[in-house]
This record gives C-alpha cells, structure tokens and sequence, in this order.
C-alpha cells in the first residue's frame, strides 16, 4: 500500500475589520509567480523555530503593515493536492480581528 505525503510548511490568515458595523476581509492581489494577479488572504512559510502563529503574525505585518491584531485559530486547513511531487500540502488557517484604530496599507 503506497501513501501520499502530507506537508505543512505555511499558514494562512484571514484577516477582518469592523468598518460602519460590518466585518470586512482584507484581500491582497498576488504579485507572484503564482497566483498572478488573484485576490487571497495573507499566508506564507513557517520559518525554522518559528510557531504557525509566529509565522502568521509575521506574515500579517511583512504583508500589509499591520501590527496591531488580535489572532484566532480557526479550526479550519488549507488542503492541495500536489498532481506533479505527489503530496498533499497543508496549511493551518487564523483568523485575525484588526483593531478599529489601526490602518490598512
């Protein structure tokens, strides 16, 4: 019996901020190879001694700037399947309330 890889090497954080008493997501328009030009939430790679939440605090600020949020975990994972290295590549996701008094770059 052969089995697919599993590999969690990133996070990913959706990030929400009370505008006019509404919740609204931060989306970001990706400039990188992959992905070119699609709206997603903040993610990236987990690096050596770093924790995911680590990672995702750090991703948020690389990002948009942002240092001023409040991170939850969510329960919830990013699942691809890797048809060309045959893995499956997961990610934890949070979820990140920025507080009213902070800007969005």
């Amino acid at each position: 019996m052969s089995e697919i890889p599993i590999r969690c090497t990133g996070v990913a954080t959706v990030l929400l901020k009370r505008i006019e008493n509404e919740y609204r997501v931060l989306l970001l328009k990706r400039a990188t190879a992959v992905l070119r030009d699609a709206w997603c939430y903040i993610g990236g790679g987990i690096e050596k001694d770093e924790s995911a939440w680590e990672a995702a605090l750090r991703e948020i600020k690389e990002e948009t700037g942002i240092t001023k949020v409040t991170l939850y975990t969510s329960n919830k994972f990013d699942q691809i399947y890797s048809p060309q290295e045959n893995y499956i590549y997961i990610a934890p996701v949070f979820v990140g309330f920025v507080e009213d008094q902070q800007d969005v770059n």
